[in-house]
């Protein structure tokens, strides 16, 4: 990930990372995401399925829950195929992460 661009620092349970979003409500905002150190463990050949992030990152619909999460973190299920292999694999996810940020809509006031 930290040759892909997004530098990671662990932490109990998670790998954390800050990615520039792009698009949507959070674009040129960088935002904190994980991933849990659980999924992470046949990357890539099976890589993460739920995406870290802060509850403050609002998504229209989503699924999402709490487990393997520190308190203020949300985990949104999200289906990633990594199908392309002209691409390194930690740029794929990043780009799925970046995707996903796009989707984030803005907090109420």
């Amino acid at each position: 990930m930290t040759a892909a661009g997004a530098a990671v620092r662990a932490e109990p349970g998670r790998l954390l990372f800050d990615v520039l979003a792009v698009g949507g409500a959070l674009a040129g905002q960088c935002v904190a995401t994980g991933v849990s150190l659980a999924e992470v463990q046949t990357w890539p050949q099976a890589p993460p399925h739920w995406v870290h992030l802060p509850e403050t990152v609002v998504f229209e619909t989503t699924n999402s829950d709490t487990t393997d999460c520190p308190p203020g973190w949300r985990r949104h299920s999200r289906e990633f195929t990594f199908t392309d292999t002209s691409i390194p694999p930690a740029k794929a996810w990043l780009s799925h992460v970046r995707g996903l940020l796009s989707l984030a809509i803005a907090p109420a006031a």
